[in-house]
């Protein structure tokens, strides 16, 4: 008969072994799941971008996507609803975009907007009042006289031009003088006037329309940004805050935009009036 020393050998020598069979299962099912869940995983986190400029401009905006193009097969800049080959991205005017890219295994990255406000393709505008009656022999009549210049955007770049930038009012005649505005990308706005110089005979009438300006909210970009490597690390943000990058948090800020109306315009009168940035005038001599 075996001692009793013998037998708890034996039990413990048992214990051992399917104790080391179990963690080696334990062991191999972890690196299974392990092994799945990365392979589930996208290949690319969150997109990185490069703009062609960030100063005002009147021409298109690129927007280049800078990951590792051996992990990328496809690019979206409009959230995941088209796709496309290349990393560059043209845009023609100002607005939202949403940059998701697909990796070689077909697996979507976190998506990351990109605000673009800095186009500026609209000329400035001239206002005055066309055509222009003079009193001959008026010698101070200014050709600047009642011009408003105006310009959303890019801001007015110094003064406007006026060819000639002056006229005979010694002489009777009509002339036509030529107003050029430039803005700080470029674009620029040409506008002729008449301009008659006559001994008034009779007399004048004046009609006019006013505008109106109404502002309101448009074009969402990204401000009050907050940058710090806790929230790359919790990935989430606070209230009121989104993701710009995977360390930064940003609010949702919008640029304020104009909508100028114009009234009707007036019964014609002889009492005058001068035109300004919101008021549009007319004359006529009877």
């Amino acid at each position: 008969m075996e001692t009793y020393e013998r037998r708890n050998h034996k039990q413990g020598k048992m214990i051992c072994i399917i104790v080391m069979v179990v963690s080696f299962l334990l062991t191999a099912l972890f690196v299974y799941f392990y092994i799945d869940e990365l392979s589930k995983r996208p290949l690319i986190d969150y997109p990185q971008y490069l703009l062609s400029t960030k100063e005002w401009t009147n021409e298109n905006v690129t927007i280049q996507v800078v990951n590792n193009p051996e992990k990328v097969s496809a690019y979206s800049f409009d959230g995941g609803k088209n796709f496309q080959s290349s990393p560059n991205y043209v845009v023609p005017e100002n607005g939202r975009f949403i940059i998701v890219l697909k990796d070689k295994n077909g697996r979507l990255s976190k998506t990351l907007p990109v605000n673009i406000t800095n186009i500026d393709k609209i000329a400035p505008q001239i206002n005055f009042e066309n055509p222009t009656t003079v009193q001959l022999n008026n010698t101070n009549f200014s050709l600047r006289s009642g011009v408003v210049v105006t310009e959303d955007g890019s801001g007015i770049n110094n003064n406007y031009v006026v060819v000639p930038d002056k006229i005979d009012t010694t002489k009777e005649g009509t002339y036509e003088v030529t107003y050029t505005a430039y803005d700080n990308v470029g674009n620029h706005t040409e506008k002729k006037r008449t301009i008659i110089v006559k001994d008034v005979i009779g007399r004048t009438y004046y009609r006019y329309r006013t505008s109106t300006t109404e502002t309101y909210q448009c074009e969402p970009y990204n401000c009050n940004c907050v940058e710090s490597n806790e929230i790359a690390t919790k990935r989430s943000c606070g209230t009121g805050y989104v993701f710009e990058a995977p360390n930064k948090c940003c609010q949702t800020c919008y640029k304020t935009c104009k909508k100028v109306t114009w009234s009707e315009w007036s019964q014609w009168s002889q009492k005058k009036v001068t035109p300004n940035s919101t008021t549009e005038v007319e004359t006529k001599v009877e």
